[in-house]
């Protein structure tokens, strides 16, 4: 079986004022779905994304916040 050549991660950056920073990063598919989940759920019954999640949270300190894609390659 081969490995792949490159992980997929969604990253959530902020700007404090000094250029964007990383803050988290999640691991997702190469077309962006993240792979981890809260245990809570929406309206719908759907679980919650954790990138989902911390967004939110991380939204509510003020600092301007955004989820960028980077392709990453493995070892």
């Amino acid at each position: 079986m081969t490995q792949n050549k490159y992980i997929y991660l969604a990253v959530i950056q902020q700007n404090y004022g000094f250029g964007w920073e990383d803050n988290s990063e999640y691991q997702t598919t190469s077309s962006g779905k993240p792979l981890e989940f809260t245990d809570k759920t929406n309206i719908l019954g759907q679980k919650i994304s954790l990138l989902k999640h911390d967004y939110i949270e991380y939204n509510k300190t003020g600092y301007p916040t955004r989820i960028i894609n980077r392709k990453q390659k493995t070892n």
